[in-house]
C-alpha cells in the first residue's frame, strides 16, 4: 500500500504514464469508481482499506499521470476520469490482441494442412 508521509522515498519509482496508475490495487480501485462518474475524495476513500490521506497521494499520482481531472468546490475535491489518457491502453491491449489472434490463425492453419 502506498503510505508515504512526506516525501516519496528516495528510490522509490517516477509514475509517469496510465500504465503505472494500473500497476497498483488502489489506483485500479480508484479508476473503477470514476468509471460511475465524478466523486470526491471523501467517497473515493470510504470503502478502501486505506486512510483518506493515502488515497489523496494516489490521486495526485494520477492526476500527475493524466489519468483524472481535479475540480475544486469550496473545500472539497471532485475527481473524474480522462477518458484520452486511457485510450492508450485500449491501443496497447488491442496490439497485443492482433498478435494473439495472429498466432491462433496461424496455427490453425498448420494444423489444418497436417490433416
Amino acid at each position: 500500500m502506498l503510505t508515504y508521509h512526506g516525501k516519496v522515498p528516495a528510490g522509490a519509482p517516477v509514475i509517469e504514464d496510465v500504465f503505472g496508475v494500473l500497476a497498483h490495487p488502489v489506483r485500479r480501485q480508484l479508476l473503477e469508481r470514476l468509471a460511475a462518474g465524478e466523486r470526491r475524495v471523501s467517497d473515493l476513500a470510504a470503502p478502501l482499506p486505506v486512510t483518506r490521506s493515502a488515497v489523496s497521494q494516489h490521486l495526485r499520482v494520477m492526476l500527475r499521470a493524466g489519468v483524472v481531472a481535479e475540480r475544486h468546490v469550496g473545500r472539497e475535491r471532485y475527481y473524474r476520469l480522462e477518458r484520452a489518457s486511457l485510450d492508450e491502453v485500449g491501443d496497447w491491449l488491442g496490439r497485443i490482441d492482433q498478435f494473439w489472434a495472429g498466432g491462433l490463425r496461424r496455427l490453425g492453419e498448420h494444423l489444418a494442412s497436417d490433416l
